[in-house]
């Protein structure tokens, strides 16, 4: 395998293979905080679960809040003592990998026969980065399903159905506003769940963030007149837009006061507890066309500087395994095998919820994504504050370039 690429000769890699796991190894985990306490209940026992089946290995956890993670990872990196295996954020695999900290696994998914069919597709490829494989897909989500309260579209005479397209979501939108009612929850503040929503109505529409060649395609036609759509459709969402974030845009929707939200499946758990009767229909697109959502989730990743390269690949494998996967995981699980059961079991329209990850694409695959993003922000805010929509598309796709 490729761990061994640096071993001397062959008598220290016939050693090195024989007395793998001779004595104990310990290998260190991180991973974004599930819970106040760390991992969540069930992450506690796969970890112990792992550990029984692998009594020479050791998992030692350490569990960071997302807003400290990218950066206590970078400073860990930095300082030469990141850990062996760690889950990272689909936006931050490029920047990690272009900075050679975290290992090409290629060579041990294609030993393991893991392939990119036995996962969500835009998962898989959110891991891969100038032709490696930097991570294995973990857990996912996409954003958006349009998530809507049934009173509100039956009051107003609006089939949930008709919300599926461009027109037919404007259209209820307009007939559902008023009487301090709201008919979606757009929302625009300076913030990836911003970022990530608009780009589902752009991908929607037969756009791109990004080129192939990876230039700016935000100032094509096809993302033009998505932002053009989203600044018309914007006029029926709750004023403050510019400040509104997702979770603002929940409470209202609780409340009763907003007729259609757009979030990830992760939201319903949190209306199953809910006294709205409430469904939802797979994002939005124009007529003809299928929706296609934004991918969002966890990649587990081994880094370079790991001295237990192949224990820490064994507890990637074991995490990602059909078996497992489905009960470590707080968004859906990445390995289709293991979603179907986790999504009957948790989720309403659990087939719909299928077709829109086998659907979904991911954000740019890029070093620079965080600057991609800030400056996709700076756009979008343009366009919910009325600006024209061509022009500031054009002037973001400049300061993109540049970034190149």
């Amino acid at each position: 395998m490729k761990f061994f690429k640096h071993t001397a000769i062959a008598a220290g890699l016939l050693l090195s293979t024989s007395m793998a796991y001779a004595q104990d190894v310990t290998l260190q985990f991180w991973d974004n905080q599930q819970t106040e306490s760390g991992l969540s209940g069930f992450q506690k026992a796969a970890v112990d679960r792992f550990m029984a089946e692998n009594p020479s290995i050791k998992i030692e956890v350490t569990t960071v809040p997302y807003p400290e993670y990218q950066q206590r990872l970078l400073t860990a990196v930095q300082g030469g003592n990141p850990p062996d295996i760690a889950t990272l954020d689909q936006i931050w695999v490029g920047a990690f990998a272009q900075a050679g900290a975290v290992e090409d696994l290629t060579e041990e998914a294609k030993a393991a026969g893991l392939t990119r069919d036995q996962f969500f597709g835009g998962a898989w490829d959110s891991a891969v980065f100038n032709g490696g494989l930097y991570g294995i897909p973990f857990n996912v989500d996409v954003w958006q399903f349009s998530f809507y309260n049934k009173a509100l579209l039956d009051a107003a005479g609006v089939d949930p159905e008709s919300l599926k397209t461009f027109d037919g979501l404007k259209q209820a939108a307009e007939k559902m506003t008023g009487d301090g009612k709201f008919g979606v929850g757009l929302f625009g503040h300076k913030g990836e769940d911003t970022v990530v929503v608009v780009n589902s109505f752009i991908f929607s529409n037969g756009g791109k963030v990004l080129a192939e060649d990876g230039s700016c395609a935000l100032d094509e036609a096809p993302a033009v007149e998505a932002l053009s759509y989203l600044q018309d459709l914007s006029k029926f969402a709750p004023e403050g837009i510019l400040n509104a974030s997702s979770g603002d845009m929940r409470e209202l929707f609780l409340n009763g006061s907003l007729a259609i939200e757009f979030w990830p499946a992760l939201e319903q758990p949190t209306l199953q507890k809910s006294n709205i009767d409430w469904g939802f229909v797979n994002g939005t697109a124009p007529e003809g066309k299928t929706a296609i959502g934004t991918y969002g989730g966890w990649n587990l990743a081994v880094f370079q500087s790991s001295k237990n390269k192949e224990a820490a690949w064994k507890f990637v494998e074991f995490l990602v395994r059909e078996d497992v996967n489905g009960d470590v995981v707080d968004l859906l699980p990445a390995n289709k095998a293991a979603a179907g059961p986790f999504l009957a079991k948790n989720r309403d329209g659990a087939d719909r919820i299928m077709s829109h990850l086998d659907n979904a694409a991911p954000r740019p695959l890029s070093a620079r994504y965080l600057e991609i993003a800030d400056l996709q922000m700076r756009l979008y805010q343009d366009v919910f504050s009325g600006k024209d929509v061509a022009s500031s598309a054009a002037e973001a796709c400049k300061a993109i370039d540049a970034l190149n």
